[in-house]
């Protein structure tokens, strides 16, 4: 029973640092964009400190711009280039918004209006909310080629 529960506890914690992991490495690539952008800062950490409350107030922007797009295109309303399309400029906006929120909310941190729409569309086009394995053939439906 031990044995178990000290597996338990270290895939756990093996879990919990992988995504720690991860969410460091995207945190670290915007901060430093936003650095080659030239936005000013006191510190480096009032800048990791931007970009992790910009996730953070972001997070429930994100979530409706994924499910607006996803939404879209499995209702039928949307082809999957389409809702993809309609994904771009709908987070790119919502990323200028949220870091315009932070920006606001942190007067250690300065960034200008390039650096927030640059960063915004460069996320926005890294990520792509509805993937060809997602996307599913229905009956009488013809096979969208892309």
């Amino acid at each position: 029973m031990k044995k178990n529960f000290w597996g338990a506890v270290l895939g756990v914690l093996l879990a919990v640092h992988l995504v720690l992991a991860a969410a460091a490495a995207v945190i670290l690539v915007d901060a430093g964009l936003l650095h080659l952008l030239g936005v000013r800062y006191t510190s480096f950490g009032w800048l990791i400190g931007y970009v992790v409350l910009s996730s953070v107030i972001g997070l429930p922007l994100e979530l409706f711009t994924n499910g607006l797009a996803g939404a879209l295109f499995r209702l039928g309303w949307a082809t999957r280039r389409q809702a993809n399309l309609l994904y771009i400029p709908l987070d790119t906006l919502c990323s200028a918004l949220v870091f315009r929120a932070a920006d606001l909310l942190m007067p250690q941190v300065e960034a200008n209006a390039l650096a927030i729409l640059v960063t915004g569309l460069l996320s926005a086009l890294c990520s792509q909310p509805i993937e060809k394995a997602r996307q599913r053939k229905r009956p009488g439906q013809d096979q969208e080629s892309d």
